[in-house]
């Protein structure tokens, strides 16, 4: 098309404006650029303008998806000029393009017949002829094609997916090479087809092809992106992070760069480096999606304070009210109730189920704040409106108990139960109200009771065997979740709860390592197995790697009161009494905010009397 059209001023007097009266001189040379052909190869010396306005006309249907008017077109023009192999050749195009690859190939052996030597036409029948999957002609044409031109890149191209497809990846590897020789400095063999080879799960093929096309053009954005993705899924993160780094030397605002740049820096525990990537990837735009991105990526990395400030940023454009939902979920989950029921209540309520999730949990933020009456209000107001939505029930009740209300909690919840049958989250919400009202023989025999019915239901055996721990049977609540890691050897947090259990109630602590350590091959980085790591490591004398693996813990997830005070309890053995004050307090005020979190009832008088110990007051005693 490029080259037709430079005719196209040329002919658009006789082709818009009528018949002209007298033939325009034709510029011989041009004629024949356009062509793409050579003056041997033109059957007439003068073709005319009637088939240059139909190949127009052709062209333009093409781009418009419409074959047929394209190829009557074309017919049209080769009225015209029945010699001219480049309009022959672009009939077989469309024809192949229309899905008539019979025609097309019967059309490629006329043209191929008479001009034997035409490049493009031995190019396209390689194609039509591969596309027919008659792979042994089609390799006969391109390689022709090739010798023609050794310079085109496309006939070593389809050449390469033909012996791809055939699975011959040497062979496919081998045209490349040539390719590379016969174009020095270019890189799209390599590229290409390191980039098919990585598509195919082929990593250590596709790296080195995509090495070199990297060395041929150091600014090849799409190949450098490819070795970090490759080097990402061989674990080698520092590696991968280096190739997106390269990448962005070259397009420094290549927003999908900088997105997995920052997420490989997180990955690497380099945040400020992670917090410069996801900055100025945000800089760019207030794309809430991008917003949703970042946001998630500091959430994979336990970083919940930063995907919260994200989310707020994001929510102030207004521009996509879901923001608001999500926000409130992240900040709810780092027990900051005050904001989330704020990003909640900022939800329209025309977002479907989105909205009255966003109601349930608003309602659950302010039970958790200690409002009551606007809590109950708000859940009683869901209910009538829509109350069937999962998890409502067990809401409603707890927002009960808070507001000292046990009664009428218990009364929901049996009730629920008796009607709708005993689903699992009925009887979960029941088995804790027990658990909490210290009627722990009621929440093991309604647990007992559903396993009874439905012996496979491994949540119902989960908070059975932490019933037993909270009862002080804790070798019951193990040889419980022993069944569990007997159905399911991958069951991380059974695994967990076993090696925590052991290490808290005086058992084998060799066994309680190696199960936690299990844990934590299947989940890595998980902050309540990295919390059980260290106090078993504690309890076995280990106390630097104790410290080590809790520190890890607290960096993983939001501020956890047990996890803050088995930090504080390893940091003063260790001599290490700032740390161990500061992580006491802490746990203190959490509990202070959030008596739910407490892990036995004794937990806040417990920290009260460590941190009275280390007050000043008691050091000058």
């Amino acid at each position: 098309m490029r080259r037709w059209a430079l005719l196209l001023a040329g002919v658009s007097a006789a082709c818009f404006a009528g018949a002209a009266p007298k033939r325009p001189a034709v510029d011989l040379s041009a004629m024949q650029e356009a062509m793409g052909v050579s003056p041997d190869e033109v059957g007439s010396p003068y073709p005319s303008a009637a088939s240059y306005a139909h190949f127009l006309r052709a062209r333009l249907a093409h781009h418009e998806g419409d074959h047929k008017v394209a190829l009557d077109e074309l017919r049209l023009a080769l009225a015209s000029d029945d010699s001219n192999p480049y309009l022959m050749t672009e009939l077989a195009e469309q024809y192949a393009r229309s899905s008539e690859l019979e025609r097309a190939e019967l059309q490629l052996k006329r043209v191929i017949e008479r001009f034997p030597d035409y490049q493009p036409a031995q190019l396209l029948m390689g194609r039509v002829l591969y596309e027919g999957q008659k792979t042994t002609r089609a390799r006969t044409h391109l390689m022709r094609a090739i010798k023609l031109k050794p310079t085109d890149p496309d006939p070593y191209l389809v050449l390469t997916q033909l012996w791809l497809d055939q699975g011959r990846v040497d062979d496919a590897v081998k045209v490349v090479e040539e390719l590379g020789l016969a174009t020095p400095g270019d890189p799209v063999g390599f590229r290409r087809l390191g980039l098919a080879l990585a598509e195919r799960g082929d990593g250590p093929r596709a790296e080195k092809l995509l090495q070199r096309a990297v060395e041929r053009d150091p600014g090849d954005i799409e190949s450098w992106s490819a070795l970090g993705r490759i080097a990402e899924a061989a674990g080698q993160h520092q590696r991968a992070l280096e190739a997106w780094e390269k990448a962005l030397e070259h397009e420094p605002d290549n927003r999908d760069v900088l997105l997995n740049a920052g997420r490989l820096a997180l990955r690497l525990k380099r945040l400020a480096d992670a917090r410069a990537y996801f900055d100025e990837l945000l800089s760019q735009g207030r794309d809430p999606e991008l917003a949703v991105k970042v946001s998630f990526s500091y959430l994979a990395a336990h970083q919940l304070q930063l995907a919260a400030e994200v989310l707020d940023l994001a929510r102030a454009t207004g521009a996509e009210p879901r923001l608001h939902f999500y926000a409130g979920l992240v900040h709810e989950r780092v027990r900051n109730f005050q904001k989330a029921a704020d990003a909640f209540d900022a939800v329209p309520r025309g977002l479907g189920d989105v909205s009255f999730e966003a109601r349930l949990h608003r309602g659950i933020s302010l039970s958790q704040l200690g409002q009551h009456k606007a809590a109950l209000e708000a859940l009683r107001k869901l209910q009538e409106d829509k109350p069937e939505l999962a998890g409502l029930e067990p809401a409603l009740a707890r927002a009960l108990e808070r507001s000292g209300q046990v009664k009428e909690a218990e009364a929901l919840l049996v009730k629920g139960i008796g009607r709708g049958g005993a689903t699992t989250e009925l009887l979960e919400a029941l088995s804790g109200f027990y658990g909490r009202q210290n009627r722990l023989p009621d929440a093991i025999a309604l647990l007992s009771g559903a396993l009874a019915r439905n012996p496979q239901d491994e949540t119902m055996l989960f908070a059975l065997a932490a019933t037993y721990d909270k009862k002080g049977d804790w070798q019951k609540a193990i040889e419980k979740m022993r069944l569990l890691v007997q159905n399911d050897p991958k069951n991380a947090a059974a695994l967990n709860f076993m090696g925590y259990a052991m290490a808290n109630n005086g058992g084998d602590l060799e066994e309680a390592e190696r199960l936690v350590r299990r844990a934590l091959e299947i989940k890595p980085d998980t902050a309540a197995f990295l919390d059980s790591l260290g106090w078993v490591l504690f309890k076995r004398g280990k106390l630097e790697e104790g410290a080590d693996a809790l520190e890890r813990a607290v960096d993983s997830g939001p501020d956890d009161p047990t996890l803050l005070e088995h930090l504080g309890e390893v940091s003063l053995k260790l001599g290490r009494k700032p740390r161990a004050q500061e992580c006491f307090s802490r746990s203190l005020e959490l509990l202070q905010t959030n008596p739910d979190d407490a892990e036995r009832p004794s937990q806040r008088a417990d920290l009260e009397r460590k941190l009275k110990l280390l007050s000043p007051e008691q050091k000058g005693r």
